[in-house]
């Protein structure tokens, strides 16, 4: 089990003391709302989700971000199950967006099923934010890469967007299937594809291949300008929390004690 506090598009960074704080307390504090929540196996609904695919962006591997929301806010705090593929080397962030778009952290734990690796994360928001490195090919010079991605997710989803970054200085790009849309931002090609009312379990697969001449990421994120958010500033939020904590606590202790009469 650990505590990862990176937040959404912080590549690299680790949160703040006070920023991980925060966090347990969010996680506590949905813990004690949800001592009988469901597991993450409820029948739940992704009212919308998008899946950003993007290629040796700032690794030698891909980048993969997932965001959406489940359909029944009122079912949450709730247990939730993600997919992943079986080739992931880092989950970097796996987090529950309050209403106010504060992105706070999870404890999660990657585990193995079948051709899988899932996690289970308890969710205090309906609102999440996952993001992890997956590496399905050796990136090598004058070499072309060749990949499959499937979305298999254990929720219906209402609309799925897959959105598929080209890698600078990539040629010869081609992905299947064919009927997708393209844009560009930000000095990147996309390819975006929109699904509607996907089963749960019924799969996505996205294939992609491309030449490069270089092994380099398309940023360096050694050089980029990034600044850290602020949830509080000054003392009186770290007093604000410290309250909030040992309210927290006194709760939890009554409810065990209450347990033991």
């Amino acid at each position: 089990m650990e505590i990862i506090c990176d937040m959404c598009k912080m590549r690299g960074r680790r949160a703040s003391p006070g920023m991980l704080a925060i966090s347990i307390f969010i996680f506590i504090a949905s813990t004690i709302a949800a001592s009988g929540a469901t597991s993450a196996t409820k029948d739940h609904v992704i009212g919308r989700m998008k899946v950003t695919l993007m290629p040796e962006y700032d690794a030698q591997s891909v980048l993969v971000i997932q965001e959406g929301k489940f359909a029944d806010r009122t079912a949450f705090p709730s247990d939730v199950k993600f997919t992943l593929p079986m080739e992931v080397t880092k989950l970097t962030d796996a987090c529950s967006l309050s209403p106010g778009g504060q992105h706070f952290c999870q404890i999660f734990e990657i585990k193995k099923a079948g051709k899988n690796k899932f996690v289970n994360i308890k969710l205090p928001f309906p609102d999440f934010f996952i993001d992890y490195q997956y590496a399905p090919f050796a990136v090598k010079k004058n070499s072309q890469r060749e990949f499959t991605y499937s979305i298999d997710t254990s929720y219906p989803i209402t609309t799925l967007e897959v959105h598929v970054q080209q890698p600078a200085r990539s040629e010869k790009f081609k992905i299947e299937p064919a009927s997708y849309e393209t844009y560009s931002k930000d000095d990147f090609k996309y390819r975006k594809y929109t699904f509607k009312d996907v089963k749960a379990g019924e799969a996505k697969a996205i294939s992609i291949s491309y030449f490069k001449t270089d092994t380099a990421p398309s940023v360096d994120l050694k050089f980029s300008s990034m600044k850290t958010p602020e949830v509080f500033e000054g003392s009186t939020g770290e007093i604000l929390l410290v309250a909030g904590l040992a309210a927290l606590g006194t709760i939890w202790l009554a409810r065990r004690r209450m347990k033991k009469a």
